[in-house]
């Protein structure tokens, strides 16, 4: 086969993965926030005396252990149905303030029944907190998201990621988006990639190494697994990212009271096209960020009335939304990862004291669940809880909070979904209803705040196709003149698959046959399944 003809072949393939799927489909394995083994860290905060915590709650009674292997701590626990347990891990255990480290400090989850875990961080008014996604969720291709750092104490701030490893051997390549404090002095360079190599427990840490505002903010980090061979495919990290204490919108308002960030980011394979932006109740307005992971990403903000907006981004880089109070629809032409950002107390009214930076990365809407359980702290100091829920239009009759019903109104610009924003007591709340929908909770006190996505689906969003009848094993190419077979399968339920053919034809048919022809030169057949 001539490789003028296998690389017509190569380029065919990049286009043919265009498709169209059902997100109200249930999966012969769940991938949900539910589950029975889950890994999480604790990186650096304002103060190493930080509460670290876990909340951990289920719809069924069971019982688990809380462990660091690595520290040789550990704290069994029970969990009636639809309560929540605390279980509080020593400091001197689980915290983490060293950068370009590792160390022996990741936490271990493991429950006989499935149970939902969120993670918490806090001392005094310096707090935030993040969903736990189960082990069998992570992913091996990572970006993360966090904030312009602008401490308003020099030197406490800093913007920071940890990496824990659930496997032995598991080797990664880290490449930063600002430099980093390099371990025994000195600084790894911006945009220059170097890799660590962890085994199961061990967690790795980096911090910027500068608090200058405009300097530090390692937002569009890229953290990837590169393991070949044998049971590559099982080397999987668990990422979070955030930032020790800073300002969002620092010094507005005649203060620049601050917060640690703290939230787990999701596998690139796990992002989507569609969003929909909810600001927080209690605040005016809030930020949000999108983060790309493909270059050429067109992010479209539509507006409630006028043209929509547009944001060009390539990979590692993102865009920020600010002071937005409105509710709005957002697609991007090729996968994003969004984070929505609580501001500063007094940046979004006057005097309004209430509130405080927090990160919540947003769940796509093709990304839901019809059952979620979630646990709303009153820790530290949070006097207002709310959760905000976004569901298609037509099953709003069917969603039920603790067994009430609520009141939605539709998205302008898709009047496909509807929103609510609901204000509830602290402890533990359960959503249903007949269609997926997404849900995030947050809590506000004076000079306060926390939020983290509810639940989450965390499918493969990815599709995969291969060559059925070529003699060359699975390769992309086939000779000359043959018909070619393609087999395409994905973790969602694919309504139908759309074959580009790289000449600027297009089929819809689920099994065309295509005759490519290149200059009269070269000629094959295609076929799909």
């Amino acid at each position: 086969m001539s490789q003028k003809f296998k690389h017509i072949i190569s380029i065919s393939w990049l286009l043919i993965l265009v498709i169209v799927f059902s997100s109200n489909t249930s999966f012969a394995q769940s991938k949900s926030n539910k589950g029975k083994d889950f890994w999480v860290g604790y990186m650096l905060h304002f103060s190493a005396n930080a509460g670290n915590s876990l909340y951990i709650t289920s719809d069924s009674s069971t019982t688990g252990t809380v462990e660091v292997p690595g520290q040789s701590w550990s704290k069994t626990f029970s969990v009636t149905a639809n309560t929540v347990t605390v279980v509080t891990i020593p400091s001197s255990v689980s915290y983490n303030n060293c950068s370009d480290c590792i160390t022996t400090r990741g936490v271990h989850i493991t429950a006989a029944k499935d149970v939902v875990v969120y993670s918490h961080q806090y001392l005094d008014n310096q707090s935030d907190a993040t969903l736990v996604l189960p082990t069998r969720t992570l992913g091996k291709d990572y970006y993360t998201m966090g904030y312009l750092q602008a401490s308003a104490t020099s030197g406490t701030g800093k913007n920071v990621f940890a990496i824990i490893a659930v496997k032995d051997n598991t080797k990664v390549r880290i490449t930063p988006k600002q430099a980093l404090t390099k371990n025994g002095g000195g600084t790894l360079a911006a945009n220059t990639p170097y890799e660590i190599t962890l085994d199961e427990g061990e967690l790795y840490q980096g911090f910027a190494a500068s608090s200058t505002p405009a300097v530090s903010d390692l937002t569009g980090t890229h953290i990837e697994v590169i393991d070949t061979g044998a049971n590559a495919n099982c080397r999987t990290i668990a990422v979070f990212s955030g930032s020790s204490y800073t300002p969002i919108n620092a010094g507005c308002g005649g203060t620049a009271s601050g917060d640690n960030l703290y939230e787990q980011m999701y596998p690139t394979n796990s992002w989507g096209n569609r969003f929909i932006l909810v600001p927080a109740l209690g605040r005016v307005s809030d930020n949000f960020r999108f983060v790309a992971s493909q270059d050429n990403t067109e992010v479209i903000v539509f507006q409630a009335t006028g043209a929509p907006v547009s944001y060009y981004i390539n990979k590692g880089q993102f865009a920020q939304l600010s002071d937005e109070s409105a509710v709005r629809y957002v697609i991007a032409t090729k996968p994003i990862m969004v984070g929505q950002f609580q501001k500063t107390a007094r940046c979004d009214a006057t005097n309004n004291t209430i509130g405080d930076p927090s990160m919540t990365i947003l769940n796509p809407l093709e990304q839901t669940l019809t059952d979620i359980t979630l646990y709303s702290s009153q820790y530290f100091d949070i006097d207002n809880h709310y959760i905000n829920v976004v569901i298609p239009t037509y099953a709003t009759s069917t969603f039920r909070i603790d067994g009430a019903t609520a009141s939605f109104t539709v998205v302008p610009k898709n009047s496909s979904y509807s929103y609510a924003r609901l204000t509830v007591s602290a402890g533990n709340h359960r959503l249903k209803a007949s269609a997926g929908f997404i849900a995030t909770a947050y809590g506000e006190g004076q000079y306060e705040s926390y939020g983290y996505a509810a639940g989450a689906n965390i499918k493969d969003l990815t599709a995969v196709a291969m060559v059925t009848n070529s003699a060359q094993n699975n390769e992309i190419s086939n000779c000359v003149g043959s018909a070619t077979q393609f087999n395409g399968s994905a973790e969602y339920s694919v309504v139908k698959w759309e074959w580009k053919f790289g000449d600027g034809t297009t089929s819809n048919v689920q099994n065309p046959s295509h005759t490519y022809t290149d200059t009269g030169t070269y000629i094959a057949t295609m076929y799909s399944y």
